[in-house]
């Protein structure tokens, strides 16, 4: 399965920013919650920084996942 996450984070200068993220996942990972982890170590990859909060589209707020083009977005597993 593949589900879209939103990282909110700190960029490189430190200044409030999301990370838009598509995470690869089996259930049995999604529903133990390790998607999030793996957002996040994506997020950190990429030169964000903590403190980090990670919604996944199905408990997310929806205007965080309204407004951006997913087919743009990383995929990861």
């Amino acid at each position: 399965m593949v589900i879209k996450c939103v990282v909110a984070c700190r960029n490189a200068g430190g200044e409030s920013d999301f990370y838009f993220c598509k995470v690869e996942c089996r259930q049995e990972q999604y529903d133990n919650g390790e998607h999030y982890e793996i957002a996040e170590d994506q997020a950190s990859s990429e030169g964000y920084e903590g403190p980090m909060v990670t919604f996944d589209e199905n408990d997310g707020p929806d205007f965080l996942f309204d407004h951006f083009v997913w087919e743009s977005a990383t995929t990861v597993s």
